[in-house]
């Protein structure tokens, strides 16, 4: 079988979980070094794989110079992506960042013009693409199965300190860290973009967390389809699956589903079903993927490299700038007490500053 070759860049928590739960499953990828400036970081992987933690080094240049690479997994923290990502790609390296892609949209549009240059592929992990029943609600909505999509409300909510959220201090705990994989679903489930954002969010008494970490956002599509989206970091109810619950209202019923379960059992939650006006719910059976949540982007990325072209469905760089852009909305309107804000200025004008 043919295979990418592979260095990782960033072995956090986040990029130990990529180590080994995640590369060690996908034989399209050969991992041929992994890089993390900080030591003990380094002998952490180590330890967890033995001989297959392969060449470890202390930054991208290094492993650069070390091996024969195709491609770079940036696993670290946002304000790591830019400059690891540039220096990739500068390189001649194929490229897939964690999400979100980048700290600002101007840095994530240079990015996008420097992997077009060099011809490269530049994809970001939209992991929750790649559940079944994401992919079945996609499938059904673009197969007109109950007509047109007249709304949509998604509901998220979590109780981030009973789960230890490890990040307080991250900016825009939610609506920036957590709403990008709903507005990304959005946007690959609807198969039409969002046009205008308004929100409005706040910091419930006792919370951990710096900046906000309860929002409520309406959002305006392309033909005036209107989404809702409600949030929580600090929910004292129920506990959603990680993907929030949907309702699709559509012109002969509704479209009811869920994905992404909690560590151990991703895929437990997945479900989606049929609600016809006056009929019970019909469940649905949800075909399986052959590579669920980031495996799926990986297995993706290596295969856009292999076969010259990104498959269907496959967040690339340029792609994922319009659900970075509807964040950034987002969170500009809540800043502004739940102002209009059109997602076209943003990023007419986020192409227009210097990077």
């Amino acid at each position: 079988m043919e295979r990418i070759r592979l260095i990782q860049v960033g072995l956090g928590f986040w990029g130990t979980s990529w180590a080994t739960e995640v590369l060690p499953t996908v034989p399209s990828v050969e991992v041929v070094a992994r890089v993390d400036p900080d030591p003990a970081a380094r002998a952490r992987i180590r330890e967890r794989l033995g001989a297959a933690a392969g060449a470890l080094f202390a930054s991208l240049a290094e492993a650069r110079r070390a091996v024969e690479a195709d491609a770079v997994l940036a696993s670290l923290p946002t304000n790591h992506h830019v400059p690891v990502c540039r220096e990739a790609l500068e390189a001649g390296l194929h490229v897939l960042t964690e999400k979100p892609f980048a700290p600002s949209l101007s840095e994530a549009i240079g990015l996008v013009r420097l992997a077009t240059e060099r011809g490269l592929v530049l994809g970001v992990s939209q992991n929750y693409r790649y559940y079944p029943a994401a992919r079945r609600a996609a499938a059904l909505v673009g197969q007109g199965v109950l007509g047109a999509p007249i709304s949509v409300a998604i509901d998220f909510r979590r109780d981030a300190v009973a789960e230890g959220h490890r990040y307080p201090d991250i900016p825009d705990p939610l609506l920036a860290d957590m709403a990008i994989h709903h507005v990304d679903l959005l946007r690959f489930v609807l198969g039409r973009e969002p046009v205008e954002v308004i929100a409005r969010s706040w910091n419930p008494p006792g919370s951990p967390f710096r900046d906000d970490a309860s929002a409520a956002v309406l959002l305006v599509l392309e033909g005036g389809l209107v989404a809702s989206w409600r949030g929580s970091w600090l929910s004292r109810g129920p506990a959603t699956p990680w993907a929030g619950d949907w309702v699709i209202e559509a012109e002969a019923g509704q479209i009811e589903w869920t994905c992404r379960g909690n560590a151990g059992a991703r895929l437990s939650a997945d479900r989606l079903a049929i609600r016809r006006p006056g009929e019970p719910a019909e469940p649905v059976p949800l075909e399986p993927v052959p590579f669920p949540d980031r495996a799926g982007t990986i297995a993706a990325f290596a295969e856009a490299i292999l076969a010259g072209e990104p498959p269907a469905g496959f967040p690339t760089g340029a792609d994922n700038l319009a659900s970075l852009a509807t964040v950034a909305a987002a969170v500009r309107s809540a800043a502004r007490g739940g102002a209009r804000v059109r997602i076209a200025e943003l990023l007419e004008a986020a192409a227009d500053r210097p990077r």
